[in-house]
């Protein structure tokens, strides 16, 4: 069992609120080794939810890495089962509805509420169809290419652009910025969808690349410039993964390709990458774990 970190608030008030934030402690599945955060899309939506919760002096939030199947005394004293789990005082919740749930009326505020049906659709359907091409024996990557175009075309659209390509413009068009473009799915910030939806993103870029060399099209521009947002968003990057447990996070699973003992052992000793590049830099950024 590890300890990621605690995070105590850091909403830009007066740090004497610190002390007096209620803390919540966040169970999430641990790497290979222990002890560095492991590969798991609800674990990863859970933490960014909290995570800005802190941030914003709701709470204080401290994350620990467990291996499940050996779940600390704590974990087992009230009943928990299954990452990710929080821990507030004496009641707990390993179910990721009743978590969001739980959260949002105990440490309300965030601002991560958002209401778009529109959304909602656009995103519905690319993971399950990941999930099915990943495990398939065939290459046939028509349904998931299908749901990425999808995807895409949402976040071309004049809801997502507008204001978006005049900001990246030498000379933008005042006249036409929008007082709060979106960043992301339907906010300049991110809401509980995309706390959903890019842990979801990363694990299929990553592993769909690793175990069945399938690149996402790089004329989904919408997409990547997506993905550049979340890349450059602190939330997003202090609680994703690594690839090499997301890659073996898809590999343990069962009907899903297998890579060679000696190939699972390679990934699992290497240095922590972290594929945060898009088609419009001229190389790839690799960050690398001290």
């Amino acid at each position: 069992m590890g300890s990621v970190g605690q995070q105590p608030g850091g909403g830009g008030g007066d740090g004497s609120m610190v002390g007096k934030l209620e803390e919540v402690s966040l169970y999430i599945k641990a790497g290979v080794d222990g002890e560095r955060m492991g590969a798991c899309p609800f674990c990863q939506r859970v933490f960014m939810v909290l995570l800005i919760k802190s941030q914003q002096n709701l709470l204080k939030l401290k994350v620990i890495t467990i291996n499940p199947a050996k779940p600390p005394s704590e974990f087992k004293a009230i009943g928990l089962k299954h990452v990710p789990a929080i821990i507030h005082k004496e009641e707990g919740y390993d179910a990721v509805d009743d978590i969001m749930q739980y959260c949002d009326k105990k440490f309300s505020g965030g601002g991560l509420e958002y209401s778009s049906p529109e959304a909602d659709l656009a995103t519905k359907d690319f993971f399950s169809k990941f999930c099915f091409y990943i495990k398939a024996v065939n290459q046939d990557s028509t349904k998931l290419d299908q749901a990425l175009k999808k995807l895409n075309g949402f976040l071309e659209s004049a809801l997502y652009n507008n204001g978006i390509a005049n900001r990246m413009t030498d000379h933008p068009n005042e006249n036409e910025i929008t007082e709060n473009p979106n960043e992301f799915l339907v906010s300049s910030r991110l809401t509980h969808l995309d706390c959903e939806v890019l842990p979801k993103l990363q694990h299929l870029r990553v592993a769909a690349k690793a175990l069945k060399d399938y690149d996402i099209p790089i004329h989904l521009s919408g997409f990547w410039r997506y993905l550049h947002d979340a890349y450059n968003n602190p939330v997003f990057v202090q609680t994703c993964p690594c690839d090499q447990e997301i890659i073996l996070h898809w590999h343990d699973r069962p009907e899903t390709p297998n890579l060679s003992h000696k190939k699972h052992s390679v990934i699992a000793k290497e240095k922590p990458k972290f594929s945060y590049d898009v088609p419009v830099h001229a190389s790839v950024v690799t960050v690398v774990e001290k």
